[in-house]
């Protein structure tokens, strides 16, 4: 063993100083990437399923803002615990007017839906530049009111 290691001294320092960087170059992959096939959300989706909202409640929502008269088409989408609707307005519809239609999605959940999921609503215009308009209108998940773009 003592002349192996005299004879081929050099081929072996490589060896273990490769062997060592490897082991170090393995522990920092693993420190920046070590949620490698982890859910993208993590544990923040928790209990989703007791809540669920269904693609019925998604089509019933658009339908009761669709039928309204001020508002031209509706569109809600999930993402996550944010719910986002879409609403493009008629051009004649006023700023306070529109301010109304976001509680109408909130009436259409149950009380633990609005207390789970973020509700994002996007209101805008048909065909006109208003500047008052777009507006987003925004509610927490643990708030009962949502809180709108400043200065609309």
């Amino acid at each position: 063993m003592k002349k192996f290691l005299k004879k081929n001294k050099y081929t072996v320092i490589v060896l273990v100083a490769f062997i060592i960087v490897v082991i170090l170059l393995a522990q920092v992959v693993n420190l920046f990437f070590s949620s490698k096939g982890a859910a993208a959300y993590g544990n923040r989706l928790d209990g989703i399923e007791k809540v669920k909202i269904s693609a019925q409640k998604f089509e019933s929502i658009e339908e009761s803002l669709e039928n309204e008269g001020a508002i031209a088409k509706a569109t809600v989408e999930l993402k996550g615990r944010l719910l986002n609707v879409i609403i493009v307005l008629e051009d004649d519809t006023t700023k306070d007017t529109a301010k109304i239609f976001p509680g109408k999605v909130v009436e259409q959940l149950t009380e633990k839906q609005n207390k789970y999921y973020d509700i994002q609503v996007f209101l805008q215009k048909k065909n006109e530049d208003d500047a008052s308009f777009p507006i987003i209108a925004y509610k927490h998940h643990q708030k009962d009111g949502f809180s709108f773009t400043k200065d609309r």
